[in-house]
């Protein structure tokens, strides 16, 4: 056991020089991995040993109720899942475990909550190697995944996450004391926890099962961090005095710009354990309302100079709307709004941290900087919802379907033409000619456009006519190198004759941001083909991507 017996925030500056003065920090899992999939988990890694030579490792999974398929099962709607893990050694050895695992059973609107969540457990016992690969896989057994034939070849939804692994060879150090990895906690009664029964790593039963928090969020849904850390002397336990002198904390935000320092002591229990030999089990908690949001990183190390410190991170949060945001949509945002090298940095950031960088970027655009109500992300956030209502959906990268991806970076059009089932099969090629020629001219109906080219004859350009009327008001229109070019290229292709979507900007559009779409001028043309006949449009054509005449 351990008390907090001071604390203090520090300047950057002072912060950074404490951390370069502790002794060394192993770098573990510095945040919960991301399940990444048909829905999104939490996946925290912690190994637990038994003794010096038995290593369990405990993998924790966390997922928002509302992510989940619940059945009605009872009276209470009930969620069902596998969990699969696998740890990989460097000579191809193997440890697996599947558990099945059921959810308990809620009541209709708790089930679909984004900010209430399910924790699960998989215990991996007795792995005999010390570094390796680790993969999670859970699958939601009540839910197919999207699409025809996954439902045809009983796909289940899945989430999935990977990471390299690593334990050191022992728990105990050579001199001083080795830190194991910490155990985050969520609402857990520290004072009424018996420290004997902290090391017992279970999958779902006792304090351990009810309490263990992987996402490691805290701020609006705990104002309180709290962790159980267990230290492990050297064999034949600790002599010398100012090996016991305690524990020191830094933590520091990602962003370097907050950085706070504590000093924590064992007390008579905690003593007694290290001089006998035996791992003594340090409670932490500290009050997390004095900090910003954003992502932390967390390092403990022994105060006595030698031993092995620990690393890891989390998450402080202070918005209802960021903790309740369904994980794909922060990633489509990100995948809209950013590209190149930011776009690979939101990917991997953190799912705070990819949050923070939203903010920033929303920000800068804010026409009342420091306003909580920004009209540029709020038009955003309204165009997402018309496009996951109307135009194909909004995923992890970013609209679904090509109108969708046009409506977000350019808004509304200021007209359009619809043709769900073409009448003739010069309609998609007509459209195509008024992509690249603005002032061509309509030719309304199905029979001014002319009849099939007869049996044996090769179908004429666009802009010809077989007893019809020319497209230009002539019999030798001008040709058009592009939409011969694309007419061309759709001749032997599924969609030639399926529905389309001509989109006109001619006013350049309204971009909320500078994107690939924005800042061509005025006069932007988009088709959109219905390749397949499923409803989902892509873009078959754009003077603004190809050119124009």
């Amino acid at each position: 056991m351990a008390v907090v017996t001071r604390r203090a925030v520090l300047p950057l500056v002072a912060g950074w020089l404490a951390v370069l003065a502790a002794p060394p920090v192993e770098a573990g899992l510095l945040q919960p991995l991301d399940g990444r999939g048909n829905f999104h988990s939490y996946v925290d890694v912690v190994n637990r040993w038994r003794d010096e030579e038995q290593l369990d490792v405990l993998v924790l999974v966390s997922v928002a109720n509302g992510d989940l398929m619940s059945r009605v099962e009872e009276g209470r709607q009930v969620a069902r899942l596998r969990l699969e893990v696998t740890l990989t050694g460097p000579d191809g050895r193997e440890v697996t475990q599947t558990r099945h695992v059921r959810s308990r059973p809620l009541a209709a609107r708790d089930a679909s909550s984004r900010t209430l969540r399910q924790v699960f457990g998989v215990l991996l016992r007795d792995v005999p190697f010390r570094d390796g690969h680790l993969a999670c896989v859970v699958t939601d057994v009540n839910r197919r995944r999207p699409g025809l034939l996954n439902a045809i070849d009983g796909r289940d939804a899945r989430s999935e996450a990977a990471a390299d692994w690593f334990a050191e060879a022992s728990p105990r150090p050579e001199a001083g004391l080795a830190l194991d990895d910490p155990l985050f906690l969520l609402h857990a009664p520290l004072t009424a926890w018996n420290p004997e029964t902290a090391s017992v790593a279970t999958e779902s039963d006792g304090l351990v099962g009810d309490y263990v928090h992987p996402p490691r969020t805290y701020g609006i849904e705990q104002d309180h961090l709290q962790l159980v850390v267990p230290v492990w002397p050297p064999a034949g336990g600790v002599r010398d005095p100012a090996q016991l002198a305690g524990l020191r904390l830094h933590l520091l935000s990602d962003d370097g710009i907050f950085a706070l320092t504590d000093s924590i002591r064992f007390d008579a229990r905690g003593r007694a354990a290290l001089e006998g030999g035996r791992p003594a089990y340090l409670f932490y908690n500290l009050d997390v309302n004095q900090l910003p949001e954003g992502s932390y990183q967390l390092a403990l190390a022994p105060l006595g100079g030698q031993g092995r410190g620990q690393m890891s991170g989390f998450s402080v949060v202070w918005r209802l709307g960021t903790l309740g945001r369904h994980q794909d949509l922060v990633a489509g945002e990100g995948f809209t709004v950013f590209d190149g090298a930011q776009r690979d940095r939101f990917l991997e950031a953190s799912p705070t941290e990819r949050e923070a960088m939203l903010d920033d970027f929303w920000e800068r655009l804010n026409p009342e900087p420091g306003s909580p109500i920004n009209p540029v992300r709020l038009e955003f956030q309204y165009r997402v919802a018309y496009v996951q209502q109307n135009l194909g959906g909004f995923g992890p990268r970013g609209a679904l379907d090509g109108r969708g991806e046009v409506y977000i970076l350019m808004g509304a059009p200021d007209s359009q033409e619809r043709q769900p089932m073409p009448l003739n099969h010069r309609d998609q090629d007509d459209a195509r000619v008024r992509v690249y020629d603005r002032f061509a001219l309509e030719r309304p109906g199905s029979t001014a456009k002319g009849a099939e080219a007869p049996s044996g004859q090769t179908p004429t350009s666009p802009y010809q006519t077989i007893g019809g009327i020319p497209i230009a008001g002539s019999v030798e229109a001008p040709r058009s190198r592009h939409a011969e070019r694309d007419r061309l290229g759709m001749l032997f292709k599924a969609g030639r004759e399926m529905g389309f979507e001509l989109w006109k900007y001619d006013n350049g559009g309204k971009p909320l941001f500078m994107n690939r779409l924005a800042g061509k001028g005025m006069g932007q043309r988009f088709l959109f083909v219905d390749r397949t006949g499923t409803g989902l449009y892509e873009i078959e054509s754009s003077n603004v991507i190809q050119g124009e005449d």
